[in-house]
């Protein structure tokens, strides 16, 4: 009798436990506070000119994860992007250079995911409500949306939640 309250104690104790465990930002997993869980997304802006065919802005990565030294933490990388903008296709052909990025962010995260300098290419869909898909001028993969108007635009990729 003692053995079977014990068990019933127990498995109640961990099923609350287990409950009251929240996903880190966009993680589905349950108890992904229990592993390292990183979440990711960008947010860019762009002007660009039709005459000219320049374009200019700027992109920043954003990193939430758990697995810090210091424990749950943000990080983020800011780029300036500069190049070529091609209208009646709404490609984009653009360098961009890292120019700022948060003091939490872990030396080898900076060193491996977010080098000093990066190259872009992608075209955008614009519709007539103002809003915009951006996709890889490469594979046509969609990588964001946002919105879009004559000489700017600014988009957001949906959150990716990587658990190792």
């Amino acid at each position: 009798m003692y053995g079977n309250r014990t068990i019933s104690i127990a498995t109640g104790l961990s099923l609350l436990w287990a409950s009251s465990a929240s996903g880190f930002r966009s993680c589905e997993t349950a108890d992904s506070d229990a592993w390292s869980a990183t979440t990711r997304y960008t947010v860019g802006e762009l002007a660009f000119d039709d005459i000219t065919g320049s374009a200019s802005g700027t992109e920043t990565f954003y990193n939430y994860s758990n697995a810090y030294a210091t424990g749950p933490g943000e990080c983020h990388v800011t780029y300036e992007l500069s190049g070529s903008y091609v209208p009646g296709v709404e490609v984009f052909v653009l360098n961009a250079t890292r120019t700022n990025y948060s003091d939490s962010c872990p030396p080898g995260l900076l060193r491996i995911q977010y080098p000093a300098t990066l190259s872009h290419a992608f075209q955008m869909e614009y519709a007539s409500d103002g809003s915009a898909l951006v996709n890889s001028a490469d594979s046509g993969e969609l990588l964001a949306d946002g919105s879009w108007q004559p000489g700017r635009a600014v988009y957001k990729t949906g959150e990716h939640c990587s658990i190792f």
